[in-house]
């Protein structure tokens, strides 16, 4: 029989319902040259690798064992031990032990029992299926419905696609940009026609897709290439139109210029920064990749973005500031890798290997070391060797943020003074004074100019300005008059938006001035920008210098007497350690301006004054002021604590008011030892209260000192009735 005709009747009759004969063949090729007809009997288990060998029996005739075998045409045998057996052909069941379907044992005449399938599968049947799931049947035949025919153009079970059955997919729905897709003969989706390129990644073939540049940049693809910004192209193939070959300097081609290594305005790590500077002509030069590096300890960064430097240009790196720092930075680094620091230090550039410039400052051993400056390159020593040499460098003279230097701009000439116009000033307040001879007086003035003044709305001080204040004869010019007594001020610090009649372009500067003696005087401000070189003098008025000076619009002083006062010590307290006190009292009927007065101390026989404490306030008549040591033990009884070495028992001791001496306890210019001692009495080591006898101070420092005339002695430490005025 034909084999495609066994396995149609093998596939499609139930086990059951075909009779136990096994139909007749003729014996394949190769059997005996018997006349003996023999049988092939189909045996379910044989997987297809047993298709050259698929009867059971030999076509012989013989059984397995060797014997003989007999068959009829009344489809039924017998046989047994004996030589005779029965069998029946009902269904599922042998009474002599046949096949039993539903064991999971593929027995002879079933094609399959449950799980055992006799080693087939969907395509080792045979059935032309290309893949599924064989199954078996509960009558043992096989069961196809779950395997799979690949090429009859339907999509069935895992098939991904089957001829031109693609389930809808398209390259597009697979994650491809574009193309065609199309379906493989084992039914999975054939992609080669598909194209990736477009879709951010980098896929077999491309070098990039988009933004997906592998991680590389221009100076990655060995080109020569020193930055720029590399692309992609349409094709996914590198695109280094904007890459460039911008050179990296060798040495010597760009010199360090300026240092902010100390800001006082900012603190460090906002306000440090350096500058660089290109000298050539026509040449540009790339910075990107660079190193810059410092001291040991630093980690030192490399400029990780494309910075290029054309001829005569600058370029400014600063520490990564969130505050304004007066300037803008060309690159920031990052506090943790890089800082300068403020005794000495090293900053060093490397590109591409080779140390292009570096400059080494030495805490002030050569190069300046300034707080709050700049250290400056003198413009004419603009070269990489030259700037190795601490005097080719000088303190920064331009304020830009409050703190001195030029970032990004021209240094200016070591040694040669910067100058600053006073576009315009004036007597800012009072405008009338009216006090005592010896009172001091606060008076504030403003100054305008032009790129200083107007930086920072507050004060952008600068060494070269200084603002006086100054009086002389009334209706005088003092830009003539050589009468006028001039007296340095400062810059107001609390001068800013808060300040009565605010101006955010200009700065204020205040100076004290001394009541001069008794009558009536000009007083106004003046101002230079070059160190004294030249002075604007300054009227008050709204116009201020801007209409000129007018003696008319000066200030106007009236210097009154003070009244007669009569002050003298009333008690002395030299105790141990830091126990010392001055009782003053005033011995008049009215109130005495302390502010003219002060106490001198003059040391170990001394006839220069060794330490002075300026007074201030009004002291009642018949009352005292109680003058102390900063560190007295006490100081409950005190009206002034003041700081600075004070007296011990042999040094003398003046009290001097407008000028005038009014007492002094013992003799100036002459050391008596310890002390001045007498009849019991002696300025070591004790309280001495004066007299009730004495009226008045004793005005002659250089006679001799008899503290037993005046003075009533009391034991070390005593100062029980300091503060008010017992005498003995």
């Amino acid at each position: 029989m034909h084999r495609s005709k066994l396995y149609f009747l093998l596939f499609s009759c139930p086990l059951l319902a075909c009779n136990n004969e096994i139909p007749e063949v003729p014996a394949p090729d190769g059997s005996t040259g018997d006349d003996t007809t023999g049988t092939v009997t189909l045996n379910p288990t044989a997987t297809v690798g047993d298709t050259e060998q698929e009867t059971e029996a030999s076509a012989t005739g013989l059984d397995s064992s060797g014997g003989s075998s007999s068959s009829s045409d009344s489809g039924s045998s017998s046989s047994s031990d004996s030589g005779s057996s029965s069998s029946s052909g009902s269904s599922g069941s042998s009474s002599s032990g046949g096949p039993t379907c539903g064991d999971d044992s593929q027995d002879a005449g079933e094609q399959c029992d449950g799980t055992d399938l006799a080693g087939y599968n969907c395509v080792t049947i045979d059935m032309g299926f290309s893949g599924g799931t064989l199954a078996c049947a509960d009558d043992c035949t096989f069961d196809f419905s779950a395997c799979e025919a690949c090429g009859d153009d339907v999509i069935d079970g895992a098939e991904e696609c089957d001829g031109a059955d693609l389930g809808g997919a398209t390259c597009n729905s697979l994650g491809f940009v574009d193309g065609m897709l199309t379906c493989a003969a084992d039914c999975s989706f054939d992609t080669s026609g598909c194209d990736s390129c477009g879709n951010g990644v980098i896929d077999a073939g491309e070098s990039c897709d988009g933004a997906a540049l592998g991680g590389l940049d221009c100076t990655d693809l060995g080109m020569g290439f020193t930055g720029g910004t590399l692309a992609c192209s349409m094709g996914c193939d590198y695109d280094t139109a904007a890459c460039s070959g911008v050179p990296w300097p060798l040495a010597g081609e760009l010199v360090i210029t300026e240092i902010m290594q100390n800001p006082f305005v900012l603190a460090d790590l906002d306000g440090e920064w350096f500058e660089v500077f290109n000298p050539a002509m026509g040449t540009s030069y790339q910075l990107g990749n660079c190193e810059i590096q410092g001291s040991p300890a630093d980690m030192g960064f490399t400029v990780a973005t494309d910075l290029v430097i054309g001829p005569q240009e600058y370029r400014i790196f600063a520490t990564d500031s969130m505050v304004d720092q007066g300037f803008t930075a060309d690159y920031q680094w990052t506090d943790t890798s890089f800082g300068l620091n403020n005794a000495s230090d090293t900053v060093r550039i490397v590109c591409n290997g080779v140390t292009v410039d570096q400059v080494v400052y030495d805490d002030g051993a050569t190069f300046p070391d300034p707080n709050g400056q700049s250290m400056s390159l003198s413009f004419p020593a603009y070269d990489a060797v030259a700037n190795d040499l601490g005097a080719n460098w000088c303190e920064g003279s331009t304020s830009y943020n409050g703190d001195f230097g030029t970032p990004g701009a021209d240094n200016p000439e070591c040694g040669v003074g910067v100058s600053y116009p006073i576009d315009f000033c004036r007597l800012q307040f009072p405008e009338v004074i009216n006090q005592l001879q010896g009172t001091n007086v606060d008076v504030f003035g403003r100054l305008y100019s032009g790129g200083l003044t107007d930086l920072s709305g507050v004060n952008d001080p600068a060494p070269e300005v200084t603002g006086y204040v100054g009086y002389g004869p009334d209706g005088t010019n003092p830009a003539v008059d050589p009468g006028w007594t001039w007296v340095a001020g400062t810059p107001n610090a609390g001068y800013g938006p808060a300040s009565p009649n605010y101006e955010a372009n200009n700065d204020e500067y205040q100076a004290t001035l001394t009541v001069p003696a008794p009558g009536t005087y000009d007083f106004a401000f003046r101002f230079t920008g070059d160190s004294g070189a030249s002075f604007t003098y300054c009227d008050g008025q709204p116009a201020g210098s801007s209409d000129g000076y007018n003696p008319a619009d000066a200030g106007q002083m009236t210097s009154n007497p003070p009244p007669p006062v009569n002050l003298y010590f009333s008690e002395y307290v030299e105790g141990t350690s830091n126990n010392k006190a001055l009782e003053i009292y005033n011995a008049s009927a009215g109130a005495a301006n302390l502010g003219v007065c002060s106490v001198r101390f003059y040391f170990n026989g001394a006839v220069v004054i060794g330490n002075t404490i300026n007074l201030a306030g009004n002291l009642a008549g018949n009352d005292v002021w109680v003058v102390c040591d900063d560190n007295i033990a006490d100081t409950s009884f005190c009206d002034v604590l003041a700081p600075g070495s004070f007296y011990n028992g042999d040094d003398a001791i003046e009290l001097v008011c407008g000028g005038v001496v009014q007492d002094v306890i013992g003799q100036i210019g002459f050391d008596p030892g310890v002390g001045w001692s007498s009849g019991g009495v002696s300025t070591l080591d004790s309280t001495l209260r004066r007299s009730c006898a004495v009226t008045m101070g004793d005005t002659n420092g250089a006679n001799a000192f008899d503290p037993s005339v005046e003075w009533a002695s009391f034991p070390v430490n005593t100062y029980t009735d300091l503060g008010q005025y017992i005498c003995p």
